[in-house]
């Protein structure tokens, strides 16, 4: 995974299978030609990871990355960026209710791209789900939908949206609360992913995370949207 070390990034979302996953990607490139992370006004030297206040902090210990506990509903000023990657997200039976939902994958996700926007960030990478639509009846991917038109409001030069279907990987391993109905469904489309349409197959956390921080790197201008083999490990 080619990571341009040039640029400074934030991610929102550092602890869920996919952010782990962006975040050790832009962790473990090759940093020789990085200057070090404590020099003034050094660029590419810093990732900065947004977590929120009283929740636990991503478990990496690495000298480029800061760590930031923070209220989403009240972010403050973010230091000068130029990417920022969010995979903020949670499920309804978590939330416990759809404003708790809404406040988590709308409010944290839109004030961690504005906050980014207003830092100089031009490059946003977000995951969404598949099925995400504005007008979708069914709440959850009405949210997902509302969260992708309105960050296309914003003015990023490069926006990278992910709609991957269910995510595999070992949330015990990321001390993530066990999700049954979640790992029912996993079992079901692991069976039937030969069978089924790409949009529809399970992809590791790891292979979405690698598409998205490729997408987001290239710097291609305007709208990327992927889903099906578009999430396929490269």
């Amino acid at each position: 995974m080619a990571v341009d070390q040039a640029r400074v990034a934030v991610v929102a979302g550092a602890t869920g299978l996919v952010g782990q996953a962006v975040l050790a990607a832009l962790s473990t490139a090759d940093t020789r030609k990085a200057p070090p992370a404590n020099a003034v006004g050094a660029v590419g030297s810093a990732i900065h990871v947004l977590y929120a206040k009283g929740r636990r902090a991503p478990a990496l210990s690495h000298p480029r990355v800061q760590l930031h506990a923070v209220d989403f509903a009240a972010l403050p000023a973010l230091p000068p960026v130029d990417d920022v990657y969010i995979t903020l997200g949670t499920t309804m039976a978590a939330a416990g209710s759809q404003s708790a939902f809404r406040a988590v994958d709308y409010d944290a996700v839109m004030a961690t791209a504005r906050a980014a926007r207003a830092a100089g960030a031009t490059r946003c990478g977000v995951v969404t789900a598949m099925g995400a639509h504005a007008q979708s009846r069914i709440f959850y991917n009405r949210v997902k939908g509302e969260v992708e038109r309105d960050l296309q409001q914003l003015g990023f030069e490069t926006l990278v949206i992910a709609r991957p279907s269910l995510l595999m990987g070992e949330r015990r391993a990321l001390q993530q609360a066990h999700r049954p109905a979640e790992s029912l469904s996993l079992r079901l489309f692991q069976w039937l992913n030969p069978i089924l349409p790409a949009n529809y197959r399970a992809r590791p956390g790891a292979d979405v995370a690698r598409a998205l921080v490729d997408a987001v790197q290239s710097g291609r201008p305007g709208l990327q949207v992927l889903s099906g083999q578009a999430l396929q490990a490269g």
